[in-house]
């Protein structure tokens, strides 16, 4: 993956110089505070940045293992009162990480995506994490960091529909409606909106969501299709189509430009440009398949991708581990309405405390 870089605003202060006597007297002074301190000199109070000098961060947080080669790593950042930004270090995955950080004056802690290869001094566009620092602690959450104006994501951002209108005009309705997916409200009554468009919270420019239908979900097994990359406008409705059209798989073989529905979604019914397609699996799908035991196979996903990701070749799509939307595709009929579903509990959260 190939992620942009987010440049901290131009505007840096100019380094003046001074005599030679006035450097030797300051230094004599950071000496004699740093015996007093050590000594158990120093004032109360709490501070909204950290202590000048070198000091250790413990970094706590609920992030996943990461695969290297393709996602790359985490990177620490402390962002100072200028806005500048200072590398804290890098780690592979969650839980608790000890930092060092030579930063003075941190207001914010920051955890970025960063890409494989990566090998500059700036944060990438994916930041999975922040926090301001507040005395010597920072709370490190989503909201702001993944998402735009700290807002959370909606906990009910309407419906998904069992549908395939790219044949529709031609076999008429029904036709092979269990071999598509579409974020459209099919029963507006019964959410908040009281409208046809799902509604999501708009995302910082590094993320975009991606739809997935996924066969097996949680099992080794599993296959994951995606049906494209959306982002809402800035009423945060998903009034526009995803960024592969009708589909690859739906028949149209102009399918990103020929006269596209209003939202997003995909159909899998016949494979006419000879993409790349999953050996175990048939056209055109049914999306409600049950296996020898009679369970349901197929869950509908929607997760948030680094936008980097756009533009990727047909079939090398993966879910990145961001997943708040999850629901079972159910055994409904055409016309019937499917709640979507929020999971807050999978969304990544942490701590940082300076000692």
């Amino acid at each position: 993956m190939s992620f942009p870089l987010w440049r901290p605003a131009a505007g840096r202060r100019h380094a003046t110089a001074f005599p030679a006597s006035t450097l030797r007297a300051a230094a004599g002074a950071v000496v004699a505070l740093a015996l007093a301190t050590a000594c158990g000199g120093g004032g109360g109070g709490e501070s909204a940045t950290a202590p000048a000098g070198p000091t250790r961060l413990m970094l706590t947080t609920s992030l996943p293992a990461l695969v290297g080669s393709r996602e790359g790593r985490y990177e620490a950042w402390a962002e100072d009162r200028s806005g500048a930004f200072h590398s804290l270090g890098r780690f592979d995955a969650g839980g608790t990480v000890t930092l060092a950080t030579p930063a003075t004056g941190t207001a914010n802690v920051v955890v970025t995506v960063e890409p494989p290869g990566d090998a500059d001094a700036l944060p990438s566009e994916q930041v999975v994490l922040r926090g301001a620092l507040v005395g010597d602690r920072a709370e490190l959450r989503y909201e702001g960091a993944i998402t735009q104006s700290d807002l959370p994501l909606l906990a009910a951002p309407g419906q998904f529909t069992m549908f395939s209108p790219s044949d529709n005009d031609s076999l008429g309705y029904p036709s092979h409606e269990e071999a598509g997916i579409w974020l459209f409200n099919m029963d507006p009554a019964r959410t908040a909106q009281k409208d046809y468009y799902v509604r999501v919270t708009q995302l910082q420019r590094g993320w975009t969501y991606e739809g997935w239908m996924v066969r097996d979900l949680g099992q080794t097994s599993e296959i994951w299709l995606s049906y494209g990359k959306f982002v809402p406008d800035w009423t945060g409705a998903l009034n526009q189509p995803d960024d592969t059209g009708w589909g690859p798989f739906s028949g149209v073989l102009d399918f990103r430009r020929a006269r596209l529905e209003d939202f997003p979604g995909d159909d899998w019914i016949s494979n006419p440009l000879h993409l790349p397609w999953p050996a175990e699996l048939t056209l055109p799908l049914n999306l409600r398949e049950k296996d020898a035991q009679g369970r349901l196979r197929w869950s509908h996903v929607i997760t948030i991708e680094p936008a980097s990701d756009r533009g990727e070749p047909i079939g090398a799509e993966r879910p990145f581990f961001l997943r708040p939307y999850v629901d079972p595709f159910g055994d409904l009929p055409p016309g019937v309405a499917r709640t979507i579903t929020f999971h807050p509990e999978t969304l990544p959260h942490g701590s940082a405390t300076v000692q």
